[in-house]
């Protein structure tokens, strides 16, 4: 009887290792070739008056970057020098944590000076592109926002006693995307950020925006 027993044992033991041979193991495939692409619109360029009659013609503040499906940061794709560096021409000790409050607030403790000196650059003054480097899991959703802004660009609602030199807040600009997929697909206004830097929230409400949503046109996400 324990001979048969073992001979079994045996027999299944075999069984379970040439099935697992023969049968492949999964292998969860990634997606990595994507841009960032961005279209001026029709404030993409301001005007800021230094004194007397000087003024100089500045580009927006930007940063774009990921996170998963649970709202988890995962990386920069691009962010404007100024933003990173904090190399502002006139700010207070603190800078301007005001012009990317979202974006200041998501990556602080996930980004490194490095990987910021990498991705950061000036504001083109046309369209541009910026790639979107990292394993993206096949299947897998995953978030892009971009967050924009202009200083001084006041309204009617937003003025110097209630927004400082920021004028008009932040735009927070998202898409959802599935690794994987071909289509292209375009980000869209959300909401904006804390008009005095105080914060990370996305305040979903854009009642009061006027110019700032005309400095982008557009901004997509292209699968390569």
């Amino acid at each position: 009887m324990k001979k048969i027993s073992f001979i079994f044992g045996l027999a299944v033991c075999f069984s379970i290792i040439y099935f697992s041979l023969g049968k492949p193991v999964p292998v969860l495939g990634i997606q990595n070739s994507m841009e960032l692409v961005v279209e001026p619109g029709e404030n993409w360029l301001s005007k800021m008056n230094l004194f007397l009659f000087f003024s100089k013609t500045n580009t927006p503040q930007m940063a774009a970057w990921i996170e998963d499906n649970n709202g988890i940061y995962i990386s920069t794709i691009s962010a404007t020098e100024k933003s990173v560096k904090g190399n502002w021409i006139v700010a207070p000790k603190e800078g301007r944590p005001e012009a990317l409050p979202v974006w200041n607030h998501r990556r602080q403790n996930f980004s490194t000076t490095n990987d910021l000196d990498v991705i950061s650059s000036a504001t083109a003054k046309g369209s541009f592109k910026a790639k979107i480097n990292g394993d993206f899991v096949i299947g897998n959703t995953y978030n892009v926002f971009l967050e924009i802004n202009h200083s001084f660009d006041y309204n009617n609602y937003w003025t110097k006693d209630n927004s400082g030199v920021n004028g008009q807040p932040s735009l927070i600009y998202h898409a959802q995307f599935t690794a994987g997929q071909q289509e292209s697909i375009s980000l869209v206004p959300i909401g904006h950020g804390s008009v005095d830097g105080s914060n990370g929230n996305i305040i979903r409400d854009l009642e009061n925006i006027t110019t700032a949503l005309s400095i982008m046109r557009n901004a997509s996400i292209n699968f390569e």
